[in-house]
This record gives C-alpha cells, structure tokens and sequence, in this order.
C-alpha cells in the first residue's frame, strides 16, 4: 500500500523513541477502518474499498480486538490529559479510576493502571498536599519562557539570571513584585549566589585575567 495511491490509508508510523506515546493513533485509525470496512455487499470493481479489501484481507475479522485495542488506547489517553494538564491529587486520582472501571474486568492495562495510581498517591500524600506534577511539559514550558527571556542579553549569565525563573511561576501580582525589591538588597544576592550557584566558566575567566590577578596567576588553584 506504501508504494501506491492507497499510501494516505497506511498506520500511523510509531517512531522508535515514544513509541507507545502515540499509539492511541494505531487504534483511531483502526476504528476509522473498521467503518469503511463495514460497507456489506461487494465494492464497485476498482473503487477504494475494493482495493482495500484486497490489500487488507481479513482485516474484519480482527474487529473485536480492534475495537477493544480503541477502547483501551482512548481511555487511557484521557487519563493521561487529566494527570497530566491538573496532576495527581485525590480528585483527579478519583477521575481517572472512574474511567479505569469501563475496561473489562480481567483487563492487564486496567490493573496496571489502578496499580500506579495507588503506588503514586501514596508519594503524594508524603510529599505534598498538592497534586503531583506528572508530566515535565509544564516545566518545559516554563525554561522556554526563560531562554526567550536571557536571550536578549548578548553575554547572558546563569548564575543571578537564574532569579527569574520563580518569578514566571504562578500569577504576581504588581504588589508582590514591588515588595519582593524592596526587601532584597544587592548584599543577599551576593550571599544567595555564592552559596547556591558556582561561578560560571565567564566569571572564572574574567577573574582570572583581572589585571592584579595575572601575577599571581601561577598561585591559582582551580577547583
């Protein structure tokens, strides 16, 4: 089918990394299939589905997995968008087993799932009231915001420049902002960044070939 007109008709192809992040695809497309393939009598001689018949033989005869694999892949699909655009808490938890009892009673995806779920709540509850971050696009996003921003300087330093993430996160308000400056003096950063961010290899460098520096240069230790 790939080397013919029929090629739009071919699976979604499942790339070698993630694979199993797009395979809710594999079942829209079976379930697309299944409806053209419903068609009952015989097709018109040389019309699409005549041909697809014919590339596909038997393909009916997978429907009811096929139907249960589209099941499965779009149920699980909507319970990985709820953990993953709200997080994991006790609400959310409680949505997605709900979904969770519409697979089949002996299903292995079913028990698995009610399984994560039970293991990673209970890491909820030791780590925090809050819902769990279960996805790294929010965090994605945010050092996206934050290249855009430092990108504007031409000689752009990790070390204080790393302030700024917090002040993407959530909503401030021109208050908070205000008094978060007032109360922040120029000796804090100092202190803030010796102790949580080394120096970068730029600062090293301009340290070192300070002018009262490059004679001693030959007592520097680096660490």
């Amino acid at each position: 089918m790939r080397q013919t007109d029929l090629a739009f008709l071919i699976p979604p192809k499942l790339r070698s990394k993630g694979r199993f992040q797009s395979i809710g695809n594999i079942g829209k497309w079976g379930g697309k299939m299944l409806d053209i393939f419903a068609v009952r009598g015989r097709a018109k001689k040389g019309s699409v589905l005549a041909r697809l018949r014919k590339a596909l033989p038997g393909f009916l005869l997978l429907k009811p997995f096929i139907l249960r694999f589209a099941g499965t892949t779009r149920l699980v699909s909507q319970v990985m968008e709820i953990v993953k655009s709200q997080g994991l808490g006790q609400a959310t938890c409680d949505q997605c087993l709900r979904l969770s009892e519409q697979l089949p009673k002996r299903s292995k995806v079913k028990k698995r799932l009610q399984t994560w779920l039970a293991r990673h709540m209970d890491i909820q509850r030791q780590m925090t009231p809050l819902p769990l971050l279960a996805s790294s696009d929010i965090i994605e996003s945010l050092f996206g915001n934050f290249k855009h921003i430092i990108e504007r300087s031409p000689q752009a330093d990790m070390n204080r420049t790393a302030l700024l993430i917090p002040a993407l996160c959530g909503s401030l308000d021109k208050r908070t902002i205000t008094t978060a400056l007032h109360l922040t003096s120029q000796r804090d950063l100092q202190m803030w960044e010796e102790e949580n961010i080394p120096y970068t290899v730029r600062k090293k460098r301009q340290a070192f070939f300070k002018p009262n520096e490059s004679q001693k240069a030959g007592n520097v230790q680096l660490e």
